[in-house]
C-alpha cells in the first residue's frame, strides 16, 4: 500500500556509493584477516575470522570486553542462527567466561565459543574451573598480547606513553586448562592456528586455545582523526625516549 503512494526514484547514486564503500571495507577486512600477511606473526583479525568460519551455524559467540571486542565486532561473520552476546552495555572486563558458562548451561548441545583477551581471562580464570566442574563444553579462545590492549590504545590516543602497568607476563593458558582437567591448545605462528582451532572445537568437553597475537596490531577504525593520529605520534615518540633511558 505504501509503495503505491510514493514516487518512484531512479537516482541510485547514494546506493552505489554505499555499496562501493561496503565492498572496499569488506576487502580490507579480508586482507587484514589473511594468515599470510604477517610473516611469523599471528594477527588477532585472523583468529576471529577463523573462529567464525569454523563455528557451527547455530554457535553462540560470547565476547569479553577490551580490544578483543573490536576484533570480534569486525571479523566475526555471523550467519545462520548464530548469536553474539557479551557485557556490551556495562563493558565489564572479565565477565565473558561466566557469561559463556551461563549460555552453555541453558543448552549443553549448542556450541559456545568465548572470545577473550589475556587480561580479561586472567581476572576471572576460576570460572574456567566452573566449566570443568559442571561439564560445560565451552570453547575458549584467549588472545594473548601480554597487556591491556585497549587501555594501551587509550593512553596513546591521549598522547601519553603507555605505562608499565599496561603490560604484564602471562601464564601458559593451555597448561592451565590441562591443570583444570580440560583440554588446552596453543598457537604461536600462522601455520599452527587452523590445526589448533579445529582440534579445540572438536573436543567434547571444555577446551581452551591460547593464541599469541601481535601486540603491535591496531584495530581498524572507520574514520581517520588527524588530531588523534598526532597524539599517537607524540605518545610513540615519548615511548621511544623512555626506552632509550631504560625505563
Amino acid at each position: 500500500m505504501l509503495l503505491d503512494r510514493v514516487r518512484q526514484r531512479t537516482d541510485d547514486r547514494l546506493m552505489a556509493k554505499t555499496n562501493a564503500a561496503r565492498i572496499e571495507w569488506d576487502g580490507m577486512l579480508d586482507e587484514k584477516a589473511s594468515l599470510s600477511r604477517g610473516g611469523d606473526k599471528l594477527h588477532p583479525q585472523a583468529v576471529a575470522r577463523l573462529a567464525s568460519d569454523l563455528a557451527d551455524d547455530n554457535a553462540v559467540f560470547v565476547v569479553d570486553t577490551g580490544e578483543v571486542t573490536l576484533w570480534a565486532a569486525n571479523w566475526l561473520r555471523q550467519r545462520g542462527s548464530q548469536r553474539i552476546t557479551g557485557s556490551f552495555g556495562n563493558a565489564a572486563v572479565g565477565t565473558g567466561m561466566g557469561i559463556a558458562n551461563g549460555v552453555q548451561a541453558l543448552d549443553r548441545d549448542r556450541q559456545v565459543i568465548l572470545q577473550v583477551g589475556d587480561g580479561g581471562f586472567t581476572m576471572l580464570a576460576g570460572e574456567f574451573m566452573t566449566a570443568v566442574e559442571h561439564k560445560l563444553p565451552v570453547k575458549v579462545v584467549v588472545y594473548d598480547n601480554s597487556g591491556w590492549g585497549l587501555v594501551h590504545i587509550e593512553m596513546e590516543g591521549a598522547g601519553l606513553p603507555a605505562t608499565a602497568g599496561a603490560g604484564f607476563p602471562n601464564m601458559d593458558f593451555a597448561a592451565f586448562a590441562h591443570a583444570c582437567g580440560a583440554e588446552g591448545f596453543s598457537a604461536r605462528v600462522p601455520e599452527e592456528l587452523e590445526p589448533a582451532m579445529r582440534a579445540m572445537l572438536s573436543v567434547s568437553g571444555p577446551a581452551l586455545l591460547h593464541v599469541i597475537v601481535d601486540p603491535e596490531e591496531l584495530p581498524t577504525m572507520p574514520h581517520f582523526d588527524l588530531a588523534q593520529a598526532v597524539r599517537f605520534g607524540i605518545a610513540k615518540a615519548k615511548e621511544g625516549l623512555l626506552s632509550l633511558r631504560g625505563k
